[in-house]
């Protein structure tokens, strides 16, 4: 077999062009803050049932906070 050097191609990478308009990256998000931001709303939405339920329990009417 036989190759002649009319039939080789090899192969060359594109280059990406100058004028790129594609969007930049998006931020890395910081877990942490994410993490403490949570626990900081479900401990204020605790905080809350948790003085509804006393206050219910002093006026004298009972209120479900485990639904």
């Amino acid at each position: 077999m036989q190759v002649s050097a009319v039939n080789v191609a090899s192969y060359t990478p594109r280059a990406k062009p100058a004028t790129d308009s594609s969007p930049p990256p998006a931020p890395v998000a910081d877990l942490t803050q994410l993490a403490v931001a949570q626990t900081n709303v479900k401990m204020a939405a605790a905080a809350g049932a948790a003085l509804g339920q006393v206050t219910a329990e002093l006026s004298g009417t009972l209120v479900n906070i485990s639904a």
